[in-house]
């Protein structure tokens, strides 16, 4: 029984028996392409960026007829609103676009931000950007999310995780950039990731095999199979994530 809700815990049965389909996010997956363009889904968009730094993605936004509000939480910079992601100065249903790109990993309370989000969004609104996950600690990180988390806390402020992304750069190529500093590793990163998404090509095409052979599985259920199996791999080894976001549209 737990003691703080009062309902009775179910019968233990272990470690969960995980399926491939289990650890992939409910929502379309691209490896190595890109999630959004920012010229697109701003266009004509009133646009809230946290986390805007100096203003970069301002004449992207203005350039395609959005407006864009910038906000950080200390003075200085490129934005026109100091404010907290946790904590928006702004009413509900405020904005077409919200933007967090390399930003939630920086802030204290992710599930309040999501929170946040949710709330000056407007009904059909976006939430976009890019969270790290498997890069090491920088300036001040707090806490960077898995693809799963981008679901679960999408789901909990009545959000669709719509379009995820990984498998550009990995944990990988990223670290050892960060071991051989400041030798110019960085001109490694690309051919080594494109060495890792081969291996978990040769990889998958080999669970095909075996899933064909061995599980006697039709030829659709095992590249189903042998393709989610590629894919996992991609996203649990990224370096981080690009995500869109989608508040649902008033019934």
């Amino acid at each position: 029984m737990n003691s703080q809700t009062g309902i009775a815990a179910p019968e233990s049965k272990g470690v969960r028996a995980l399926t491939l389909e289990d650890q992939l996010p409910d929502c379309e997956i691209r490896i190595n392409a890109r999630v959004y363009a920012l010229s697109d889904i701003a266009r004509g968009k009133h646009v809230l960026d946290i986390g805007c730094g100096y203003g970069r993605n301002r004449p992207i936004v203005e350039r395609v007829g959005g407006s864009w509000v910038g906000l950080e939480p200390f003075e200085g910079g490129g934005h026109t609103v100091v404010g907290r992601a946790e904590d928006l100065p702004f009413a509900d249903a405020s904005f077409d676009i919200v933007i967090t790109d390399a930003v939630l990993e920086h802030v204290e309370d992710p599930p309040a931000a999501f929170a946040e989000a949710s709330r000056v969004l407007r009904p059909g609104a976006a939430f976009i950007g890019y969270v790290a996950f498997m890069e090491c600690v920088h300036e001040i990180s707090y806490g960077h999310l898995s693809y799963m988390a981008l679901q679960y806390y999408a789901r909990r402020n009545g959000m669709v995780l719509e379009t995820v992304g990984g498998g550009g750069a990995f944990g990988i190529d990223y670290h050892l950039a960060v071991l051989l500093y400041p030798l110019p590793f960085q001109l490694m990163r690309r051919p080594i990731a494109k060495a890792i998404r081969m291996i978990f090509r040769i990889k998958s095409g080999f669970a095909y095999i075996a899933l064909r052979l061995r599980r006697k599985l039709d030829h659709e259920a095992a590249y189903t199979k042998a393709r989610n199996y590629y894919r996992l791999e991609c996203l649990r080894q990224s370096n981080g994530f690009a995500f869109v976001i989608r508040k649902p549209a008033a019934a």
